[in-house]
């Protein structure tokens, strides 16, 4: 999938993603407002599969119910789509999901700091710049 995003122009490939994770909700799931840690350099990138959400951003996100937020702004995910948070989007605002009406999945793309890699990591030999 890397690969792919990369081909079409929707990664740059001065920042080859080596982690992912691989979030499933179902009905009324959601997760809270965070920031993602500095561990992984920016960009990341979210792939949203099975259903449209929004996602939430604001420097203060408020809980205001049980999986419900207020927000400085709320962006649409439809399916396939895929957000690249870098810069501010990453760093100062945090972000989070309401409450999801029906089963979705996002696959989240990070890469790691090189001090903070496991012994002997090596990355895919056709991402290598």
């Amino acid at each position: 999938m890397i690969k792919r995003l990369i081909i079409s122009h929707i990664l740059p490939i001065n920042c080859v993603h080596d982690s992912c994770i691989i979030n499933i909700y179902e009905p009324g799931d959601c997760i809270l407002p965070h920031i993602d840690s500095h561990d992984f350099v920016r960009s990341f990138s979210i792939v949203s599969f099975l259903s449209e959400c929004n996602i939430m951003f604001g420097h203060k996100l408020e809980i205001v119910g049980l999986g419900e937020f207020i927000g400085s702004s709320s962006i649409p995910l439809p399916v396939g789509s895929v957000l690249v948070l870098n810069d501010n989007g990453a760093d100062l605002a945090k972000h989070c999901i309401p409450a999801v009406s029906c089963k979705r999945i996002f696959v989240t793309f990070r890469k790691m700091d090189k001090a903070k890699r496991l012994f002997n990591f090596k990355l895919d030999s056709d991402l290598q710049i």
